[in-house]
């Protein structure tokens, strides 16, 4: 079965009928139309994303399963382009093709007669042949028409059947997954050869069956005036052959691409055995191929996220555009194999970053812990003027926050010490400084962080009337430098992508209150406000084919403190002096609470936000004092719950404490 090139002169007949037949072998819309430029000199050149209007399609991209939508640009069939004029060659060089990939046997390229292609401008010229033969059977157009007909369906069977045949487009369709930019292939008329490859590229792609039925019909309408200017040529050299038979052979009917397609189900049992079965194509192969043709306007459930989760799964979507895609990727696998699965596994809430922000949220919480370290030696009660207390104090904490709108739940541990020192300045004043080690680890969306904070504190407090009695205002400064480690497991066969960097958080307080002595206890009410400033150096992740560029984040929060202190008289216990104390507090976030972290990748942007987002949090500690001597020995428990419940936590803190 053959197919010969248009147009057909006295002097070439009788070569171009022995020859062999080219056997059949952006983001987009479903609205982008199809803009292919017609060339005159080889009029079968179309783009594989679609038919225009005139020639029976719809005059827009073809769509695909899983609300796919071919792709424009990306590979083109042809008839040969050896009788290629100047302006065909210069609007086929404008279209950046990177390979032509010449499907005919040597006699058809060679000659007699010569028929080499007229290559456009920057591509390379590679030789497939898909017969195997130095040439093709000659065309039976002097048989009868069903002679011509089973001819055809006999060689399109053969594409399916024969070794060397499948073992040509097997290399076709490799060459055409592993080129970079747009490609094109052809045979002689660009109907049967070219026409097979065509099919297999479409069925890779999700084309609807109907639909590539009609494109490769469409043949018939590209080649109409030229088709026809041959069957008058051949019929005035040969006026007995019947024109039927020459009608079949050098179109196209839909029973010869139904003969390839039943062949495929004889020996295969479906288009997709026939693939990795028949030709050898691994699934990495079809994906890469598909992901070239096809753009998914939706990804699996996309419509129906919200949050963390709708922006990962928009950037995943968007990544489509992007060098991972259509090349041999993990990311190109995973999305592939998702859209087969119909579901993103999750990956759309690791995929940005979550952990960037719920570590930032973290460092901004962090003056709150310090508060229960130091607040209870800022009064420097029970010291001489002159004297100095110093103290040394552990915490430990964890908080959580649940899971809502999108947004994956978090988890916070932390761990450090402080060591201080208070300084009675006079019998009204004193003055706090400490320097202390921060251990924290955050989780969220399958992603751990480190974040370890060296800390610098300084303050005083200042009593009115008495530093322990009394109306009183106090200040405390605190600085930390931050060191930031991650990895963030992405699923989906994506790797664990890794980063680091540096920062800084820093906070300023004031509180106004009074100490009011009700026996048997004193009740210290007190308000205030917080400034908590955080700063975190952007960095480049590695380690994965979705490792971000990550931004920086500078976020300032304000809160409003308010909190109550119950403390009992002091009691003896043996030789011990025992004070019990029990404080609750409440803190109002002035500002939106989230943190937002935004990241990049080949240009494509990825926000998240953290898991805390709550602007009122309540607080509740039990602590006890116990001193002997110069020696003072303090234990807090603490809780601490948002509105709602979003988040809670509980932490303890131990100190140990000398005066001299």
């Amino acid at each position: 079965m053959f197919d010969i090139k248009v147009v057909l002169t006295k002097n070439v007949l009788l070569g171009a009928i022995a020859m062999a037949p080219c056997l059949y072998i952006t983001p987009a819309s479903a609205q982008e139309s199809i803009l292919t430029p017609v060339l005159s000199t080889a009029s079968n050149f179309r783009d594989l994303a679609g038919i225009s209007a005139s020639n029976g399609g719809t005059g827009f991209v073809n769509t695909t399963s899983n609300s796919g939508v071919m792709r424009t640009g990306v590979f083109y069939r042809t008839d040969a382009l050896n009788n290629l004029n100047n302006a065909d060659w210069t609007t086929l060089s404008a279209l950046h093709i990177g390979r032509d990939i010449d499907l005919r046997t040597p006699d058809e390229i060679y000659g007699p007669p010569a028929a080499q292609d007229v290559v456009p401008k920057g591509a390379t010229w590679t030789n497939i042949n898909i017969l195997g033969t130095q040439a093709g059977a000659p065309l039976p157009f002097w048989g009868t028409p069903a002679d011509a007909v089973s001819f055809m369906q006999t060689g399109y069977q053969a594409f399916v059947s024969d070794p060397v045949q499948k073992n040509g487009f097997r290399t076709v369709l490799l060459t055409l997954a592993n080129d970079a930019g747009p490609d094109l292939w052809h045979c002689a008329s660009g109907k049967d050869r070219t026409g097979w490859t065509a099919v297999l590229l479409q069925s890779i792609a999700g084309v609807p069956e109907a639909t590539i039925m009609r494109d490769y019909l469409a043949t018939n309408s590209y080649t109409s005036e030229i088709l026809s200017t041959n069957k008058k040529y051949l019929l005035s050299v040969h006026p007995g052959w019947d024109p039927e038979t020459i009608d079949a052979l050098l179109g196209v009917e839909s029973s010869y691409l139904q003969a390839g397609l039943d062949q495929v189900i004889a020996s295969y049992g479906s288009m997709s055995a026939y693939l990795t079965q028949g030709l050898g194509l691994t699934q990495a192969d079809l994906y890469v191929l598909r992901a070239k043709m096809v753009y998914y306007l939706e990804l699996p459930g996309q419509s129906g996220f919200v949050g963390n989760a709708a922006s990962g799964a928009a950037f995943l979507n968007a990544l489509q555009n992007s060098p991972l895609s259509g090349h041999y990727t993990d990311y190109n696998y995973y999305l592939q194999s998702a859209v087969d699965q119909g579901t993103l596994g999750g990956v759309q809430t690791r995929v940005g970053g979550q952990v960037y922000a719920d570590a930032a949220s973290f460092l901004l919480r962090q003056p709150q812990r310090l508060d229960e370290a130091i607040t209870p030696y800022t009064i420097g009660r029970d010291l001489p003027q002159g004297q100095t207390r110093i103290w040394m104090a552990g915490n430990g904490d964890n908080f959580s926050t649940s899971g809502h709108d999108g947004i994956s739940g978090s988890t916070e541990n932390s761990g450090g010490s402080i060591i201080g020192a208070t300084y009675r300045v006079s019998s009204r004043a004193s003055a706090t400084m400490g320097l202390g080690y921060n251990w924290g680890a955050v989780e969220s969306a399958d992603a751990d962080a480190t974040v370890n904070t060296v800390l610098a504190t300084f303050g005083g407090r200042y009593g009115f009337s008495a530093l322990d009695a009394g109306p009183f205002i106090e200040g405390r400064a605190d600085v930390g430098w931050v060191d930031y480690e991650s990895e963030r497991d992405l699923g989906g066969g994506l790797g664990v992508a890794t980063g680091s960097t540096t920062g800084s958080v820093y906070s300023g307080q004031v509180r106004i209150g009074n100490a009011i002595r009700l026996i048997p206890l004193t009740i210290t009410p007190q308000v205030g406000v917080r400034v908590t400033g955080v700063s975190l150096d952007g960095f480049n992740e590695g380690d994965s084919d979705l490792a971000l560029s990550v931004h920086g984040i500078d976020e300032t929060f304000f809160n409003l403190l308010a909190d109550v202190d119950f403390s009992l008289d002091p009691k003896q216990m043996g030789g011990w002096t025992i004070i019990p104390v029990v404080t609750v507090g409440y803190e109002r976030l002035l500002g939106d609470p989230q943190v937002e972290g935004t990241a990049t990748l080949y240009g494509y942007t990825v926000s998240q936000k953290s898991a805390y987002d709550s602007q009122d949090l309540v607080k509740a500690s039990v602590g006890l004092s116990a001193e002997q001597g110069a020696f003072t020995v303090k234990g807090r428990v603490s809780g601490v719950i948002t509105e709602e419940a979003n988040s809670s936590g509980i932490s303890g803190l131990l100190s140990l404490a000398y005066s001299f």
